[in-house]
Formats: C-alpha cells, sequence, structure tokens
C-alpha cells in the first residue's frame, strides 16, 4: 500500500514530469491529473492515519482519565 509520503514524492515527479518541454497538451494535462490524484490520495492518507492515531489515543485513555492515576 502506498503511504502519503509516497504518493506525495510520486506526484511531485509527476508534475515535474508535466513541465518537461516537448510533451503534447493531452501528455501535459494527463500528467498534472496524475500528480493531482496523488496529492488527494497523500492528504486522505494523512487525514485517515491522524483520525486512527486519534481514536486510539482516545481507547487507551491517558493517564489523567484514568480512574486512580493522580
Amino acid at each position: 500500500m502506498l503511504d502519503a509520503a509516497l504518493c506525495q514524492k510520486l506526484a511531485n515527479e509527476y508534475k515535474a514530469g508535466a513541465r518537461s518541454s516537448g510533451l503534447s497538451v493531452e501528455r501535459t494535462i494527463l500528467l498534472k491529473n496524475i500528480a493531482r490524484t496523488l496529492t488527494g490520495l497523500a492528504n486522505q492518507s494523512e487525514a485517515t492515519l491522524t483520525r486512527e492515531e486519534t481514536r486510539q489515543g482516545r481507547l487507551r485513555g491517558s493517564p489523567s482519565d484514568t480512574p486512580g492515576a493522580n
């Protein structure tokens, strides 16, 4: 599975490819669209990971939430 960092790295590579000279307009548009899709996937992946970490933290409870943990 692709993680957020890899998706962003690939997006940057596709963006750079889209700026290459000698490409057709269609190819440039395609590369930009792929880059946008990968950037969106990176953002969604990061948001999901953050939500899961937050939820797991709540399930475990912090020491201040645990009875008798003074």
